[in-house]
């Protein structure tokens, strides 16, 4: 018997818990981002799929990584740019399943955050293949962007690992 005047509470919605959760420690960590002088992030970070980009990177660089991630049928995915100070923070408040390393720096910069439970460190890992980052998050690493953008070889590296992303895009 519920007391008078009060009515059945409604039922707690994880997922939206979650959404708001993430989106409120994103957009904190986004603001000092700013702050410190950095890129903001694009895309959902609660989308589970987190890409690191490496240096340099510019308003070309990050269009091509755009119309990439539309070719693949991941436009929400959340990317990140690796020298901010705050991705370690940025992995636990968007808990992916995916953590793309995009170019060596990237993958060096994820290493020495020291995240605990990593199974296997993103530079002992071959591009384009996945492999188990942590017991919950699968790892990915790709060929640097910036140098794909002007020589062909770069680029069909680049493409040929970055389309294994592309059976997330059809899950989503």
């Amino acid at each position: 018997m519920r007391p008078a005047g009060r009515e059945a509470s409604q039922p707690r919605d994880a997922a939206g818990d979650y959404r708001q959760k993430t989106a409120y420690e994103v957009s904190r960590l986004s603001s000092r981002m700013k702050g410190e002088g950095h890129p903001a992030p694009i895309g959902d970070p609660t989308s589970g799929v987190v890409l690191v980009l490496e240096q340099p990177f510019g308003p070309r660089t990050l269009q091509a990584l755009k119309l990439s991630l539309q070719a693949v049928g991941l436009h929400q995915a959340y990317v990140t740019y690796e020298s901010t100070g705050l991705l370690a923070h940025e992995i636990q408040a968007t808990e992916p399943y995916v953590l793309v390393a995009i170019g060596a720096g990237a993958a060096n910069y994820i290493d020495g955050i020291d995240y605990p439970l990593v199974r296997q460190p993103f530079s002992t890992t071959e591009p384009g293949v996945w492999f188990h980052w942590t017991r919950g998050t699968k790892g990915l690493r790709i060929p640097a962007l910036a140098p794909a953008l002007d020589d062909d070889a770069a680029k069909r590296r680049f493409w040929l690992a970055f389309l294994t992303l592309r059976d997330l895009g059809r899950n989503s």
